[in-house]
């Protein structure tokens, strides 16, 4: 029994006990509802006040029964409060309660199904990202150690519906199905699409078969840990010069660049500018590496200066973080005059 039922169960034993002493007395004794509350709290806490109306052997033997039921219930209470407090369960199931309600407040969030060394690595990317998220796992070492560092996480299968419900599916952005298990990621998706047809779902795969049957029943997209890995070393033994280039160009020094993308708003400063106008790399430092046009959704790599900016075109662009937000403050101003 889990601590939560434990004190339910406490809660409804002290409840139905003072239910069944004060209507028992109510009837033996022939007293008011009053009194006879008052003769069932001081029987099953042995206090030894005085008792109230005429008692007889049927009420002695009641009375007896009740005191047995009291000191049972109360020991077993205080027994499991105190082992709950000196094992930090008590401070856990509170935190637990505001967790709850902290997910259920979540909106417009992304949902981590699975833990383990790949979804540690999502949720620190997550985190440095300063993104709304939670975590599903059924892992209890991993459960125990996301709560104990203020991550979001729900106990459980991330193929019930049950637990992506809980997880806010319905309103949530996006989902990454990262279990271990391919079969537990294709059910993850299946059943996720299922309850929201709108959300932006990634998987990861095991195998080319895998990755076809995850993009059947309704992935966005599927990445494969283990062959991103594979390419990625190959290419340090084939090709070496080119990935350190490429570790130059996004980290130098302590400064770490990343790819972001911006999206351009109706009636922001980008829209109807040429690249050349826009002048992004004297305002803001970054490098546009490639556009995807918002009208046939194609991605326009190393764009002409001549190109000119549309409403929720998307720029792919390399720099550091705080250049990143001021493009995306320029891209929310009115047009300039």
């Amino acid at each position: 029994m889990d601590d939560k039922r434990k004190l339910k169960f406490i809660f409804v034993a002290f409840a139905l006990l003072l239910i069944l002493g004060t209507f028992g007395y109510m009837f033996l004794l022939k007293v008011s509802l009053v009194d006879a509350l008052y003769m069932t709290v001081i029987t099953i806490s042995t206090v030894g006040f005085g008792e109230v109306g005429t008692t007889s052997a049927y009420s002695e033997i009641f009375s007896v029964l009740m005191i047995f039921l009291g000191v049972g219930v109360v020991g077993y209470a205080f027994t499991t409060v105190v082992a709950m407090l000196v094992e930090g369960r008590l401070v856990d199931l509170w935190k637990g309660s505001k967790m709850d309600k902290k997910i259920s407040a979540l909106d417009e969030h992304y949902i981590i199904c699975g833990s383990g060394e790949l979804a540690d690595v999502i949720i620190d990317k997550f985190i440095k990202e300063n993104l709304d998220f939670l975590v599903i796992t059924d892992d209890r070492a991993d459960l125990d150690d996301y709560s104990h560092n203020n991550i979001l996480v729900i106990e459980g299968q991330a193929t019930e519906e049950e637990v992506l419900e809980k997880a806010g599916i319905s309103k949530a952005k996006g989902l990454i199905a990262a279990l271990p298990s391919e079969v537990d990621n294709i059910v993850t998706v299946l059943t996720a699409r299922n309850l929201n047809k709108d959300i932006y779902i990634i998987a990861n795969s095991t195998s080319k078969s895998g990755s076809q049957k995850l993009m059947k029943v309704g992935a966005n997209k599927t990445m494969s840990a283990i062959e991103i890995s594979g390419k990625r070393i190959a290419s340090l033994m084939i090709k070496p010069n080119i990935i350190s280039f490429l570790d130059v160009v996004t980290k130098v020094g302590d400064i770490e660049m990343d790819l972001e993308e911006v999206i351009v708003k109706k009636g922001s400063y980008l829209e109807n500018k040429d690249l050349i106008a826009a002048q992004i790399p004297n305002k803001t430092g970054l490098i546009v590496l490639a556009i995807k046009r918002n009208k046939d959704k194609k991605m326009l790599f190393n764009p002409p200066g001549n190109y000119i900016f549309e409403t929720n075109d998307v720029l792919i662009v390399l720099g550091r973080e705080e250049q990143v937000e001021k493009l995306r403050h320029l891209g929310d101003e009115s047009k300039e005059g």
